[in-house]
């Protein structure tokens, strides 16, 4: 920003300090505003509703537009069981698949669980046994662009 400095018209001075007292403030809103951004790490998550759970595999995420990593998926359902295996494209999370029934049941994963752009994540269903209304929550962590 260019220095202001008074002019030799009278009446200037008084025009010259308020602008001065402004580029203070100015200065300082500037900097508070840095000190309130956004963390990089954010966390966020999909939710997702199977009505009439079949065998098979349920693509939810085709060609990620951003890497995040998958920190846990909690799963209920409506009535009957089921096993919930989380894979990043054709790889199952590492830790253990969910056992979903009507109890709310979450598992974390550690390992194996970082999605790539372009990635695809796919639910698959097992061991079905008259799972209905099977609720998916996928908790994950994404970091933003610096």
């Amino acid at each position: 920003m260019a220095e202001i400095s008074p002019s030799a018209v009278p009446g200037d001075e008084h025009f010259y300090r308020y602008l001065q007292a402004q580029k203070s403030e100015d200065a300082a809103k500037f900097a508070a505003m840095g000190a309130t951004k956004a963390a990089l790490e954010q966390t966020a998550f999909m939710t997702f509703l199977i009505e009439a759970a079949d065998n098979k595999d349920y693509r939810v995420l085709v060609n990620s537009p951003h890497a995040f990593t998958i920190n846990s998926i909690a799963t209920k359902s409506g009535s009957g069981t089921c096993t919930l295996t989380a894979k990043i494209n054709s790889t199952a999370l590492g830790g253990a698949a969910n056992s979903v029934s009507t109890s709310e049941v979450t598992q974390t994963h550690s390992s194996a669980n970082d999605v790539a752009i372009g990635d695809d994540v796919v639910l698959t269903i097992s061991s079905n046994s008259g799972a209905e209304d099977v609720s998916i929550t996928i908790a994950c962590t994404l970091t933003l662009d610096a």
